[in-house]
């Protein structure tokens, strides 16, 4: 028999607990994370109250997670069941199930649900909990090393003397963008702090003197196959139409390559047509496509006052 426990993230050390070595194992099994790296530090911050956990369980142990997070200004929910279940998807289905009622009885709020390669279950329990389809964001993937490299110098990010520069680049580049845009310097200071986190892969771009784009780079070594990921890129809008898009995209690549890693990709909205026929030109591919479902929802009417919830 399966059960859905819940939580409420610090308040709850052993659910924490248990849901950080899922994740983890899930990690070392499939050598990728299977939630977002934005969920994955506040499942492992200290800031309060913290994330609501779902976690199936049977009598075999945990066989799933589904997490809620704040951040800008709206909430973020991922779901995953462990490789290899029979019935994973409808592991994933009750977790969700459960982590919205949660977050509807903490006071709710606008909620953001990410599905990997929805199906028509997805988009029922969707629309059942007044959730819809607002964005959809590709995989893409090409072989490397390119044949083409960029026409441009970059140079390594220098940690603690780019930070101020590099964040007021971003939320220029992002400023419409409700997860990339609005970073903070502790937002920047966590992404240092991982494990992967390189300088040299992290390529800035200057003119004049001045910060004119970047191409931040992740490695994927123990993905199978190992990959090289442009993490976040983006050209300050004081210098747009000078063809750096391109030249950022294969600065990065270049790096990628240079480390001995043959596979890159990259995650891109689907209806920014310019820069996914930019990509579609340099040889990616569409490897897989995510979708975000929200919707503004309503906390129970028994929800106390002093349980309302606003995104950090």
């Amino acid at each position: 028999m399966r059960v859905v426990e819940i939580a409420r993230g610090r308040a709850d050390a052993a659910a924490t607990a248990t849901a950080l070595r899922v994740v983890t194992e899930v990690a070392e099994a499939t050598g990728a994370r299977p939630i977002s790296d934005h969920l994955w530090l506040d499942l492992q911050g200290d800031d309060e109250p913290g994330p609501i956990l779902a976690i199936a369980r049977d009598v075999t142990g945990p066989l799933g997670v589904a997490q809620v997070s704040s951040g800008n200004d709206a909430w973020s929910m991922e779901a995953f069941a462990r490789p290899g279940l029979t019935d994973a998807h409808d592991v994933v289905l009750d977790l969700v199930e459960s982590a919205v009622d949660r977050f509807r009885s903490f006071g709710g709020g606008r909620l953001f649900w990410w599905v990997d390669d929805p199906d028509d279950a997805d988009d029922r329990l969707a629309t059942a909990h007044g959730l819809q389809p607002v964005r959809a964001l590709h995989e893409m993937r090409r072989a490397l090393p390119h044949e083409q490299t960029a026409d441009i110098e970059t140079r390594p990010f220098r940690v603690g003397v780019d930070d101020e520069a590099w964040l007021a680049v971003n939320n220029r580049a992002f400023a419409n963008h409700g997860e990339q845009g609005g970073w903070t310097t502790d937002t920047l200071t966590s992404r240092f702090a991982e494990p992967w986190f390189d300088p040299d892969g992290f390529r800035v771009h200057e003119v004049d003197g001045r910060m004119a784009g970047f191409c931040w780079t992740k490695l994927h070594a123990d993905a199978d196959p190992p990959m090289g990921e442009i993490y976040v890129i983006a050209v300050d809008p004081e210098f747009h139409g000078r063809g750096l898009g391109k030249q950022l995209t294969l600065a990065g690549l270049d790096s990628i390559s240079e480390r001995g890693i043959g596979l890159a990709n990259l995650y891109v909205d689907a209806d920014n047509e310019a820069a996914v026929g930019l990509y579609d030109r340099l040889g990616f591919s569409i490897h897989r496509t995510r979708r975000a479902y929200s919707g503004d929802l309503a906390p129970y009417p028994d929800t106390a006052p002093e349980q309302s919830q606003e995104p950090a």
